[in-house]
C-alpha cells in the first residue's frame, strides 16, 4: 500500500466494474442484486450513473445492453461523462455474471467503510470543536454510529405464508391457554386493557387531548403502573423536568394534594404519606429523560442503553410529539417524519411506544367536544402510523355543572386490532392521577343525574280517582 492509497477513500473500481458488466451480459442478475445496492454505494461518479440508469431500465421492463445504455445515457444528456466506448469494455472485461452478489458485496462493504471513514471524521470535528456540551457532542456522535448500524442491518426476507403459519398457530394456542392474560404490557386500568388486550410490543399508541385533559398524567400513570408491576418503563419528558415529574408521582402513590406540595403549606399527616409514596417508588424502574431539545435517533440511542442496562424495556413514554424537530419543508411533514421514525424505534426495541400529541384548538368551537381522529394536530401522518389512537376528554373541563364531575373518558378512536370504544376513568388532579371507575357507583351517578333532570310531572287532578 503506498501513500496514495492512504489518502483514498475505501472502494473498489474492480468490484464495481464487474458488477455493471455482469448486468450487461445477463439482464437476469439483476434480480438477484436489486435490493443489495443503490446507486450511491459506488464510488466513481461514472458508475453511479451507469448503475443508476440501468436500474430506471430494468424497473421499465426494458432490456439492457451496450446499445441501448449508451442510448438511454445519451437521451438524459449525460453522454460526455460515460463514453460508449467505456461501456463496452466493461461487457468485454467481466467474464460472466455467476458471481455478482460477491461482488456486491464488496461495493456495499466499501461504501460502508467510506461512511464509517466519514463519521469519524465528524465526530473529530465535534471532539476538537471547542465551545458547545459535550454531552451533546456525545449523543450526536451516537445518533452518527447509530445511523450507520441501521443503514448496515438487513431487512427481513419475504417469507411465505406456509413458514409462517407454524409460529402464528403456536402464539394463538398458547394465548388460549393464557386466557385471561393480556397479550401486551398490561396499563393498569382494567377497562381499558380489556378493550385493547394491552399495549402491545411494537404498536405506536397516541394519547391525544386539549391542553388540561390530563394526558401527561395518563401516560406517565401507565409507566409508573408498568414499572409497579415488575416491568421497565422509561419516559422522554420534552416539557417537564424530571424532579417535577417526580414529585407529582410522589403526589400520586402518597395521596398528597399537589398545590400543598408546590406551596409548601403541608402538614404532618402529609409527610406520613410521603414515607408511603416513598417504600412505593423506591427500587421501581422508572426511568426518565427531561432532555428538552431530542430526535427520535438519540432517543433511540438511549433506549437501547436502558435496555442493555436493565435486560429488558416494557414501555417508552415521550411528552409531547410537537415539541420534537423534524426534517421537511412544511411542520406536516416534519411531523409525520417524526412518527414514522418513532413506529420503527418502537418494531426495534420490541416494545410499544406511547407518544403524546395535541389536538386542533377549533374543536373548542364545537357543541360536542369530544374530540375525533380530523383533531389530530397538524399531521394526518399521526392518524396513519399510529397502531392505537387514545384521546383523553374531560366533560366537566367544558361544563362545570356536569354530571360527570370528576370523570374523563379515554376514547379508542383507531386500534388495527381490536375495537373501538370508550373507557370511564376517574380523575384526580389534585394528586395527579388516574384510576378504574366503580361501576356500581357509576350507574347510580347516572341514575340520580338522569332523575334530577327529567323529574316526573307533579300529579294533576281528574281521570277516574276524582
Amino acid at each position: 500500500m503506498n501513500a496514495h492509497d492512504l489518502n483514498q477513500p475505501p472502494h473498489s473500481v474492480d468490484a464495481e466494474q464487474a458488477v455493471l458488466g455482469g448486468l450487461l451480459l445477463d439482464n437476469g442478475a439483476w434480480d438477484r442484486i436489486a435490493d443489495l445496492l443503490t446507486p450511491a454505494d459506488f464510488y466513481l461518479a461514472d458508475h453511479r450513473l451507469m448503475f443508476e440508469t440501468m436500474r430506471d431500465m430494468f424497473e421499465r421492463g426494458e432490456p439492457v445492453d451496450v446499445v441501448t445504455l449508451a442510448a438511454r445515457i445519451e437521451a438524459r444528456g449525460e453522454a460526455q461523462k460515460v463514453g460508449l466506448g467505456y461501456v463496452a469494455t466493461l461487457s468485454t472485461q467481466t467474464p460472466s455474471a455467476a458471481n455478482i452478489v460477491r461482488y456486491a458485496g464488496i461495493v456495499t462493504e466499501k461504501r460502508a467503510r467510506r461512511d464509517l471513514l466519514a463519521a469519524g471524521h465528524r465526530i473529530a470535528g465535534m471532539a476538537s470543536t471547542d465551545g458547545g456540551d459535550a454531552g451533546d457532542a456525545i449523543q450526536e456522535a451516537q445518533a452518527l454510529v447509530m445511523a450507520l448500524t441501521e443503514g448496515r442491518s438487513a431487512g427481513s426476507e419475504p417469507q411465505a405464508v406456509d413458514d409462517l403459519l407454524p409460529a402464528v398457530l403456536r402464539s394463538i394456542d398458547e394465548r388460549f391457554h393464557k386466557a385471561g392474560e393480556f397479550s401486551g404490557v398490561a396499563s393498569g386500568y382494567g377497562d381499558l386493557d380489556r378493550l385493547t388486550c394491552g399495549l402491545q410490543p411494537g404498536d405506536l399508541v397516541i394519547v391525544a387531548g386539549r391542553p388540561s385533559m390530563g394526558k401527561t398524567t395518563l401516560a406517565v400513570n401507565i409507566a409508573e403502573n408498568v414499572a409497579a408491576d415488575g416491568g421497565v418503563a422509561l419516559v422522554f419528558s420534552l416539557e417537564m423536568g424530571a424532579r417535577q415529574l417526580v414529585e407529582r408521582s410522589v403526589c400520586r402513590f402518597g395521596g398528597i394534594s399537589t398545590t400543598a406540595v408546590r406551596n409548601g403549606d403541608m402538614r404532618q399527616e402529609d409527610f406520613e404519606r410521603l414515607l408511603v409514596a416513598h417504600k412505593r417508588l423506591q427500587g421501581k424502574r422508572l426511568v426518565i429523560d427531561d432532555t428538552p431539545s431530542t430526535s427520535p435517533a438519540r432517543m433511540r440511542a438511549k433506549a437501547r442503553k436502558v435496555k442493555h442496562r436493565y435486560g429488558r424495556l416494557d414501555l417508552v413514554v415521550i411528552d409531547y410529539l410537537q415539541l420534537m424537530a423534524g426534517d421537511g419543508n412544511t411542520r406536516s411533514e416534519q411531523l409525520g417524519g417524526l412518527t414514522r421514525a418513532l413506529k420503527l424505534m418502537a418494531r426495534e426495541l420490541g416494545a410499544p411506544v406511547v407518544l403524546l400529541s395535541q389536538l386542533n384548538r377549533g374543536l373548542e368551537q364545537r357543541t360536542d367536544k369530544r374530540p375525533v381522529l380530523s383533531d389530530l394536530r397538524e399531521s394526518g401522518a399521526i392518524e396513519q402510523d399510529a397502531d392505537v389512537v387514545l384521546m383523553v376528554h374531560r366533560p366537566d373541563y367544558y361544563d362545570a355543572d356536569s354530571p360527570h364531575t370528576g370523570l374523563a373518558e379515554v376514547l379508542i378512536r383507531k386500534q388495527r386490532m381490536g375495537p373501538l370504544g370508550t373507557v370511564t376513568l376517574c380523575f384526580e388532579g389534585e394528586f395527579s392521577r388516574f384510576h378504574d371507575v366503580d361501576h356500581d357507583a357509576l350507574r347510580e351517578a347516572k341514575a340520580h343525574a338522569y332523575t334530577a333532570s327529567n323529574p316526573r310531572p307533579t300529579r294533576r287532578k281528574g281521570g277516574f280517582d276524582d
